[in-house]
């Protein structure tokens, strides 16, 4: 009887557990489920929004080892790593507050990356920033260029 119940509880937890990613398993949950979804919507509308401003997007949610960069895009010469932070509100902070000086360093490493494997070490860089929030109809966007400086980068 005990084997049974252990069976009923470890097959209950492989049905809730999701494709393990990079060695680590992800787990089904309703809040992580909606603020992915959420963050896949800003995405969607910042992408949108720098294209409009006539950027080129060259990609899309950038992974290596050192973390992820949401878009990559060309705004003529200069290469733009976009970090897109979405909101339901502002009880929480702005998207934008919410980049804070440990997210600016991750996202340095992942566009030293990104520059070192695509052969463009000397390329003109910067990095924006923009903020959605989806409390309003339709999403408010934010967009501060150069939003910070990374010493080395």
């Amino acid at each position: 009887m005990r084997g049974d119940k252990v069976r009923e509880i470890a097959g209950g937890l492989q049905r809730r557990a999701a494709v393990a990613t990079q060695g680590r398993a992800r787990y089904s949950s309703s809040t992580v489920d909606a603020r992915g979804e959420l963050g896949r919507k800003g995405e969607a509308v910042a992408e949108q929004f720098l294209r409009d401003l006539r950027y080129r997007i060259v990609a899309r949610n950038f992974r290596c080892r050192a973390g992820e960069i949401d878009l990559v895009a060309l705004d003529g010469p200069v290469l733009v790593f976009v970090e897109v932070r979405s909101r339901r509100g502002e009880r929480a902070g702005t998207p934008l507050e919410s980049v804070d000086a440990r997210k600016q360093q991750q996202v340095a490493r992942v566009a030293r990356h990104f520059l070192s494997m695509r052969g463009l070490g000397e390329r003109e860089a910067r990095f924006d920033v923009v903020g959605v929030r989806f409390d309003q109809e339709p999403p408010v966007v934010e967009h501060v260029q150069s939003a910070f400086e990374v010493a080395g980068a």
